[in-house]
């Protein structure tokens, strides 16, 4: 007998929940083993080439890059038409991949509820635009998130083209030009956690950040589902290549990413189920946590910063008493 057959507080509630990971959930990626160079290693290597799909993204936006992209040089000379092309390449990526989970999970039901997070799936009701969760996470996404992730793209690819921001090739040298591109997570991780504590700010949350946490019940299209201030702030993690140099690779795979990746960790299902198998890995109980409980799981499961901040919840029920807990004691000191 385990610990959690034992102890139905290290349990998840099944009310709640119609599928989910091992818990307590783990957090932390490499820093578990920090001081182990070949866990770290293997730990860089499996999240990007292992049962995630970042390492499939790279390569897809290095074929468009080198395929569909406007030219460096058509970029500087600063014709718009090159930015209407980087609109219809990012239209088709959000449409292709957010809209092509969606289809997979929800439309034709391939999988059922089967790896599905939550007991319940979309909703409709007054307090979705067009009284529809999947309209309301479409129009949000497609209208606000896709301009902006646009705008920032092409903002930065011109002034990289005018030689305004640190420019680096792999002529340069390829250590560093790899080095960015594994360093991009664990800069998305820290900044995440801390934008993402301002948009919990009363205001904030009222204002901005409440058109995305109508989502309890997340689908793809939910991942992007932001007001326009927050779409703002979420993607401005792309500002970091002002600083660092950069190849135009290195932005256009970091914002693409960036922008594309909440549909899969939003998608409400841990995985894609070929034969049994679970490949590849979408879903994110650890946000899929912080959707239903909101004050709790600010970050991303890689960088432990919730652990350290005293905001992680583990997906048990302790996990939930605690939280609970904590915000009382916050209400109170409040008063």
């Amino acid at each position: 007998m385990t610990q959690t057959d034992s102890d139905p507080e290290l349990n998840v509630d099944t009310k709640i929940w119609n599928h989910h990971p091992s818990v307590p959930i783990q957090i932390g990626g490499i820093f578990r083993n920090i001081l182990n160079p070949f866990a770290v290693l293997k730990g860089i290597a499996f999240s990007w080439f292992g049962t995630y799909v970042r390492g499939l993204f790279l390569g897809l936006i290095v074929l468009l890059w080198f395929t569909v992209f406007p030219e460096i040089e058509e970029i500087s000379r600063g014709s718009g038409v090159w930015i209407f092309k980087v609109y219809a390449i990012n239209l088709s990526l959000m449409l292709g991949w957010t809209g092509g989970l969606h289809l997979y999970f929800y439309t034709l039901h391939i999988q059922n509820r089967f790896l599905a997070y939550d007991v319940k799936s979309m909703q409709t009701g007054s307090k979705f635009t067009f009284g529809d969760q999947v309209w309301d996470n479409m129009f949000w996404s497609l209208i606000s998130s896709l301009t902006i992730w646009t705008a920032y793209e092409c903002g930065l690819l011109w002034l990289w083209s005018q030689g305004a921001i640190p420019k680096w090739s792999w002529d340069d040298g390829a250590i560093w030009f790899i080095a960015l591109f594994i360093l991009i997570p664990f800069w998305d991780g820290l900044h995440f956690y801390v934008v993402h504590r301002i948009l919990h700010w009363k205001w904030m949350y009222k204002y901005v950040h409440s058109v995305h946490h109508r989502n309890i019940n997340v689908g793809p299209w939910s991942g992007m589902s932001m007001h326009p201030m927050e779409g703002a702030i979420y993607l401005s993690v792309i500002l970091i290549h002002l600083i660092l140099p950069s190849h135009p690779l290195h932005i256009a795979f970091h914002i693409s990413w960036y922008a594309l990746g909440p549909a899969a960790t939003h998608c409400g299902f841990e995985a894609v189920s070929v034969a049994g198998g679970k490949y590849p890995r979408l879903g994110d109980f650890f946000h899929q946590l912080h959707h239903r409980f909101f004050e709790c799981n600010y970050g991303n499961s890689d960088v432990p910063l919730d652990q350290l901040s005293n905001t992680f919840h583990d997906g048990t029920k302790a996990g939930t008493r605690k939280m609970l807990e904590r915000m009382k004691l916050q209400r109170k000191e409040r008063e």
